[in-house]
């Protein structure tokens, strides 16, 4: 789902946070989990394409389940950060912050880098499909 989505999406460029960074583990891969607190996140600022529509907004709230109006049921909230380019523009973004406790084997990224713990680790990332209702 997140893969079908990905096309009503053009990425920007890199870009950083303020933040934690968590890896939740999950029978079908690891996934990252942008927690409060001291740090930099390093990640990728995207843009929505003329085409995404409100629609699309819910399907991927969904994904990752992310309930508006509804914080104490969402896995993750989403929410406006400040988030800085490679070329150290700051610009306001949506992100998607993990709502909950680290789970039991959860591992923090000191580094701030998902991909770049998955790679050096030999981790998989989340492969599993989540779809609306």
């Amino acid at each position: 789902m997140a893969r079908e989505l990905h096309h009503l999406l053009e990425r920007v460029g890199a870009a950083t946070t303020c933040g934690k960074l968590a890896a939740i583990p999950d029978a079908q891969g690891w996934f990252p989990g942008l927690i409060e607190g001291e740090g930099a996140v390093h990640g990728a600022l995207y843009r929505t394409r003329a085409h995404f529509t409100l629609t699309d907004l819910a399907r991927l709230d969904a994904y990752e389940e992310a309930i508006p109006g509804e914080p104490e049921r969402s896995l993750y909230l989403r929410v406006e950060r400040e988030v800085v380019l490679a070329d150290g523009s700051l610009h306001i973004a949506q992100v998607y912050l993990f709502n909950r406790p680290p789970p039991p084997g959860a591992v923090p990224i000191h580094g701030g880098s998902f991909r770049q713990w998955l790679a050096e680790r030999g981790e998989a990332a989340f492969s599993g499909l989540r779809e609306a209702d």
